[in-house]
């Protein structure tokens, strides 16, 4: 008798085990290969996660379907990142520059410090050390991007005096905006048929070369690049890959009115501020081209712009707030500012470029889950 009972616990025993291992190969099923990474459907959760914390809970709001493939995207983007990463182990971040960086961010996010925002991922149950991982694999991207690229960097100075002395003429008060933007890029937009373009010309009526697609943020990061071309990836397959993923103009300005800006931007922008529903922050007159000036100042508090063409694709602006400031100018911070501008507006489009080469070079594929 006692040996059936021992028999009868074993057996249940070994029941349990094998119903746990069954449910941790479901969790950690892989559902995507991106080159040498891969994505499973822990990751998948764990970015939703991240995803409704660097949006405070809005993402959460988005139907399944739609977060699930944001999400998805969003994980693409980081694998590639780590793809074109894997061969450049020497890159070293200075602890000072990991700390401010995740100080912006989380500040960036609508958090006044450190404390306050544990709380909050503790109430989210996602953990600090996730979200450093983020901010680190954006620096390490963004610190690849500068090795690749500082040599091409050309600062126009006969450019930046004319900026500096509007300042200077402009210095006893400036106007300051609340912008927030959506860029979509070229190949994301869905081409319309030839009888609709001899009717609709209202995309193409402004024309103006300026440098850098994105606005300087308050706290943000540029996108991405590598050289390795994957031969067994037909031309057929990104083609695919790009119809699926294209849109309208008209698309997304509808979509603007019925979900709102932050949420269309979380879904279709490519902006580096695009995960924080396309925030860029409070910025002077004085930092914008002059074509989006002119478009910002023609343009309503708390609506949008006209959709603007720029280099790469078509940018839209939501201006959400204004204020005048007095300002005193500092000639020698606001030139290392300006300088700082040009730069990352420089690099911006590198990053962007390279990112596209990588992606194009790196065969994903979709696994039945």
């Amino acid at each position: 008798m006692e040996k059936k009972i021992k028999l009868l616990i074993n057996i249940f025993l070994l029941s349990v085990l094998l119903a746990t291992n069954s449910k941790a190969e479901l969790t950690n099923k892989i559902i995507i290969s991106v080159g040498n990474e891969i994505i499973s459907n822990y990751d998948l959760a764990r970015e939703m996660k991240y995803l409704n914390v660097i949006t405070i809970g809005q993402f959460k709001n988005m139907n399944d379907q739609e977060s699930r493939k944001i999400a998805i995207n969003s994980l693409i983007k980081d694998k590639i990142k780590f793809n074109a990463l894997a061969n450049y182990r020497n890159i070293i971040l200075k602890d000072e520059t990991i700390n401010n960086q995740i100080i912006a961010s989380v500040q960036n996010i609508g958090f006044q410090n450190i404390e306050d925002f544990n709380k909050f991922l503790k109430f989210e149950e996602y953990e600090f050390e996730e979200f450093k991982k983020k901010i680190l694999l954006e620096l390490k991207w963004n610190q690849l991007v500068y090795q690749f690229y500082k040599n091409q960097i050309v600062i126009d100075k006969e450019k930046i005096d004319k900026k500096l002395k509007a300042l200077i003429s402009e210095q006893k008060k400036s106007e300051e905006y609340l912008v927030y933007e959506i860029f979509i890029e070229d190949a994301a937009i869905k081409k319309l048929d030839k009888k609709s373009e001899e009717t609709s010309t209202e995309y193409n009526a402004v024309i103006e070369e300026v440098d850098g697609i994105i606005i300087e943020a308050e706290s943000v990061s540029y996108n991405d690049k590598k050289n390795i071309i994957d031969k067994e990836k037909s031309i057929e397959e990104v083609a695919d890959t790009k119809a699926d993923n294209q849109i309208t103009i008209d698309e997304i300005i509808k979509n603007i009115e019925e979900k709102g800006f932050e949420k269309t931007a979380i879904q279709f922008s490519s902006s580096p501020a695009a995960q924080q529903g396309g925030r860029i922050g409070w910025v002077s007159e004085g930092k914008f081209p002059q074509l989006l000036l002119k478009h910002i100042k023609k343009t309503k508090i708390g609506t949008i712009t006209d959709p603007i063409p720029r280099s790469g694709g078509i940018l839209i602006l939501k201006v959400e707030n204004k204020r005048v400031e007095e300002n005193k100018i500092d000639l020698k911070k606001k030139m290392k500012e300006l300088i700082e501008i040009e730069k990352n507006n420089q690099l911006g489009n590198f990053s962007t470029n390279y990112f596209n080469q990588v992606k194009n070079s790196i065969k994903i594929k979709y696994l039945n889950d």
